[in-house]
């Protein structure tokens, strides 16, 4: 069996980086000494992907402030005020409002430009289609706008990337599982997902659900045009996915919302255990969740875990 590992999603950022932004908006520090604070956070997340021995590497999103706010700044007819909660977090998100015909100014966000110290093979991370058309705000039909922010935003986006190199894209979708979907929403998710597959043609295409307990969606999950689907093992119990899980199979065995750090060794059985139990062609070794809500150092602590934790199992189930 196939074991790759990478972290996904945003990053804690430093206590210097912080300190730099607030000063920023006091007038206290310069715009060079933040970007020499990011920069400085940025290698120091690219020297932890690389000692734990990680298979793809992220640039962290160090500088998004939600999983949103990039693509709404680069695309016209989309905007961000209303200030939400990130499901039962302690964390919160501008929603993206939609306020006229959406049509992107720039091929990518501006935060994926700046990737040439970035080591490949790369990884991205973008919301998923129906992430993105339940957490805008809006009168139009979530369908029809599913579809519009598809082939407005996402698939040229995505598209983007993979032909400046970027093997991986890994999208969130914790709404799913949080909140549920209604049977006739399936087909016009799976089409969206769909456009996003044609688009990332060479690449791997993730879609990982968290937040919440995957089991009542594994069915219809599994028979998505993805070469993997990410579990929140936290929420989920292993044997509500059955058996014969065709591709791909992400185990979020390590928890992204509690600071206490995870041992290797029952990481390792656990996740041997589900790959035993469904049977993935492929898997993915991760957290549940991003790591933005942890300290700096037990997010760095746990990466180092989940390396030590995917070179176990690409031992034993080789």
């Amino acid at each position: 069996m196939d074991v790759i590992t990478y972290q996904h999603g945003i990053y804690p950022r430093s206590e210097e980086v912080v300190a730099a932004t607030r000063g920023l908006e006091r007038g206290r520090t310069t715009r060079e000494e933040v970007d020499r604070a990011f920069a400085a956070d940025r290698a120091d997340f690219i020297r932890t992907q690389r000692e734990a021995g990680l298979d793809y590497f992220s640039d962290g999103l160090l500088t998004w402030q939600d999983i949103f706010r990039p693509f709404v700044e680069v695309c016209e007819g989309l905007d961000a005020h209303a200030l939400v909660r990130w499901f039962d977090n302690n964390s919160f998100f501008r929603a993206p409002e939609i306020t006229g015909e959406l049509s992107l100014s720039a091929s990518v966000p501006g935060e994926m430009e700046d990737d040439g110290d970035l080591p490949g093979p790369k990884m991205a991370t973008i919301p998923s289609p129906y992430l993105l058309s339940r957490a805008a705000q809006s009168d139009e039909d979530r369908n029809t706008l599913m579809r519009d922010l598809t082939r407005e935003i996402l698939r040229p986006v995505s598209q983007e990337l993979v032909a400046r190199g970027y093997r991986l894209l890994h999208m969130q979708e914790p709404w799913l599982v949080y909140f549920g979907m209604e049977s006739e929403d399936w087909d016009d998710f799976e089409k969206a997902v769909g456009e996003l597959r044609e688009a990332t043609e060479g690449a791997t295409l993730v879609l990982h659900t968290y937040f919440g307990d995957a089991g009542p969606w594994a069915d219809r999950l599994r028979r998505l045009p993805v070469d993997a689907v990410g579990i929140d093992f936290v929420e989920t119990d292993p044997e509500e996915l059955g058996t014969g899980w065709s591709g791909g199979l992400l185990a979020g065995v390590l928890d992204g919302r509690r600071s206490l750090v995870e041992p290797v060794e029952p990481v390792v059985g656990f996740a041997r255990r589900i790959a035993e139990m469904a049977g993935p062609s492929r898997l993915i070794v991760s957290s549940n969740a991003e790591l933005e809500l942890l300290p700096r150092d037990i997010a760095r602590r746990k990466v180092a875990v989940l390396g030590e934790a995917a070179a176990r199992l690409k031992e034993e189930l080789a």
